[in-house]
C-alpha cells in the first residue's frame, strides 16, 4: 500500500494578479494545519529581443536592464506579500526565478523540494488562451507533484 501524501512544502507561483492572491491565501490556509512551509515564486523573463548588455540610466546610475527588472520584481513581490500576509504575521519564503515561466517552474519541481503546487488561474478561453497559452495548464500536465488550481 502506498503511504499517504505528506505535504511539507507548497509551491505557490505568482504573477501578482488577483488570482495569484487567492491561490496564496488558499495555500496558507492549507499549510497552517499541516505544518507545511509555503514557498512563493515569481518567474520573470527578459524579452528575447532585448540583449543582456542593455544598460539604462536610472537615478544618475547606469544599471543593466536585468538588474532593474529584478529589483522591480522584488519590490512588487514584497508589496504583494504584504497584501496577503497570513494570520501568523510572518511572510512566507519567497524567491524570484528567471526564464520562461512554465519551464522554470517545472525545473523547480524536479528538484524535489515541493509536495504540492497551488496556483491561480484566470480562465482564459478561445483565442486569448490559444495566443497566451496557460502556465497553469502546462504545470497540471507536466508537474511531478499534485497541482491545485484556484480560480
Amino acid at each position: 500500500m502506498k503511504p499517504p501524501l505528506q505535504i511539507r512544502c507548497i509551491l505557490v507561483p505568482v504573477d501578482y494578479s488577483e488570482a495569484s492572491g487567492r491561490a496564496l491565501d488558499y495555500a496558507q490556509f492549507l499549510a497552517q494545519p499541516l505544518g507545511a512551509k509555503v514557498d512563493v515564486v515569481h518567474v520573470w523573463d527578459r524579452p528575447s529581443f532585448v540583449p543582456n548588455d542593455v544598460n539604462i540610466e536610472s537615478g544618475g546610475k547606469r544599471r543593466s536592464l536585468g538588474e532593474l527588472v529584478r529589483e522591480n520584481s522584488e519590490n512588487e513581490m514584497l508589496q504583494f506579500l504584504e497584501k496577503h500576509r497570513p494570520a501568523s504575521g510572518e511572510l512566507p519564503a519567497h524567491r524570484l526565478l528567471s526564464g520562461e515561466p512554465a519551464a522554470a517552474l517545472v525545473a523547480e519541481l524536479e528538484r524535489g523540494a515541493h509536495d504540492l503546487v497551488v496556483l491561480g488561474t484566470r480562465g482564459h478561453t478561445g483565442l486569448k488562451h490559444l495566443l497566451l497559452g496557460s502556465v497553469a495548464e502546462k504545470l497540471v500536465r507536466l508537474s511531478s507533484v499534485p497541482v491545485v488550481t484556484v480560480r
